[in-house]
């Protein structure tokens, strides 16, 4: 009786088995079949010349952009340094305590999270 039993459950998976290979068989042939273009060499060409040309704009831009506020914080400082030394010399001190404070914060802060 349980021979029986293991040998009708072993003829239906193989027919599950023989079942489930041919619905895979017919899905890769239709993967197989299916139409695919791929564009030309021209168009990725065109497309990678924009790209191109939109990334060097945006240099430009942000050069321009970096070049006007340096100047105009060059321009500054030198403007203090030979109107008025002593707001040179004090935005000198408020920036180098800036600077001391804001990493000696971050400083402590990273240490906290590498201890946790």
């Amino acid at each position: 009786m349980k021979k029986q039993r293991v040998m009708i459950l072993n003829e239906q998976q193989d027919n599950n088995d023989v079942e489930t290979f041919h619905i895979l068989k017919q899905g890769l042939d239709q993967v197989e079949t299916f139409p695919f273009n791929t564009p030309d060499r021209q168009w990725f060409e065109k497309m990678v010349l924009e790209e191109q040309h939109q990334q060097k704009k945006k240099l430009i831009k942000d050069l321009s952009i970096f070049s006007l506020i340096a100047l105009f914080i060059l321009g500054g400082i030198m403007l203090s340094l030979s109107q008025m030394p002593i707001i040179f010399f004090v935005l000198q001190i408020i920036t180098t305590v800036f600077i001391a404070l804001y990493s000696g914060i971050r400083y402590s802060i990273g240490r906290v999270k590498n201890e946790r």
